[in-house]
């Protein structure tokens, strides 16, 4: 009866059930996992499951409280222990990140896109992030990116030659006034607006069903599994539209599909989107010169990813991780 399987277990269920009453979970604060012998406390992991969902860090309580697939809970306390690892390898290697580089960060991001104080603050309320909760994002981008250039540069490196292959490869996605005919699953937001409980649902169910659909469901099957939960849920399917007359976020994500690939839940002001290209036709290949600087910054990302997956696995093997959910 004293087994560990049986130990672990009770202590998930005590976790679920310390989310009953908001006001408890707010002052619950144990340690949830042990990396390194760095604790990673339960607010730590509260804050990394809002950020990942895109609602605000009380609301993350509706989503442990209501999960009850334990996997999907370690899941998501997974990908905290990877930034503490990689953190902590970076302050091993002598290129900690520190907080004037968020800051320097910060100004650039808000440089770029000319935006003031209020503007950025404004972003980041339609985006369900605090400014302390986006400074934790940029964070962990400039970790993972330094990461990678300190210990596998030479793979991520592109050259022209590789850029012009990957521009062959994916020139039905650079099509400049092509149609296109999609499929799709929709979930619009709640009458009552953001910040309610029913919009923080609406972005759990979106992330559910995108993890549906990656296990193999098709759209049509993911909706239907979820719409008695789900008030509102449609799939829906289109004829053939131009692409610039597609929402500005929908329209963005196509331009990264491929014909048959299924985007990551798209997030707009009437609700959440989870679009698959089924066909394209028409449109003009721009020249390679003015999508080049594009292409190669985004065949270095996905080999970053690649390179990273890897770092994670080699310092994962060597570092004591103790869970305790």
């Amino acid at each position: 009866m004293n087994s560990p399987a049986l130990l672990k277990a009770l202590a998930f269920s005590l976790l679920l059930a310390s989310l009953a009453s908001p006001v408890r979970a707010r002052t619950v604060d144990g340690v949830v996992a042990v990396v390194n012998d760095e604790p990673i406390t339960f607010s730590e992991f509260r804050e990394s499951v809002a950020e990942s969902l895109g609602i605000p860090e009380g609301d993350a309580d509706i989503h442990l409280r209501e999960e009850k697939d334990r996997n999907r809970v370690l899941a998501g306390l997974e990908s905290l222990i990877e930034s503490v690892l990689v953190h902590q390898e970076l302050q091993k290697i002598g290129n900690p990140i520190t907080e004037k580089d968020v800051d320097r960060a910060v100004e650039s991001v808000m440089k770029t896109n000319n935006m003031s104080e209020a503007d950025f603050r404004a972003v980041l309320d339609r985006e369900g992030l605090s400014p302390a909760g986006y400074r934790r994002r940029l964070r962990w981008q400039i970790e993972r990116s330094t990461i990678v250039r300190a210990k596998k540069l030479k793979e991520v490196i592109v050259t022209e030659e590789e850029t012009r292959a990957y521009y062959r490869e994916n020139a039905e996605r650079f099509l400049v006034g092509a149609e296109v005919r999609l499929e799709a699953i929709y979930i619009p937001f709640p009458a009552e607006g953001a910040g309610t409980d029913n919009d923080v649902r609406i972005r759990i169910a979106a992330q559910r069903a995108s993890e549906s659909v990656r296990s193999g469901m098709t759209l049509a099957e993911a909706s239907g599994l979820l719409s008695p939960v789900v008030p509102g849920i449609m799939a829906l399917s289109s004829d053939f539209v131009k692409t610039e007359d597609l929402l500005p976020e929908i329209g963005k994500e196509v331009h990264r599909l491929r014909t048959g690939e299924t985007s990551p839940p798209v997030f707009t002001e009437g609700g959440a989107h989870l679009v698959k290209v089924l066909e394209r036709r028409g449109g003009v290949l721009p020249e390679f010169a003015t999508v080049k600087a594009s292409l190669t910054e985004e065949l270095v990302d996905r080999r970053s990813e690649n390179a990273l997956s890897d770092i994670l696995v080699e310092l994962k093997k060597a570092a004591s991780i103790d869970i305790r959910l």
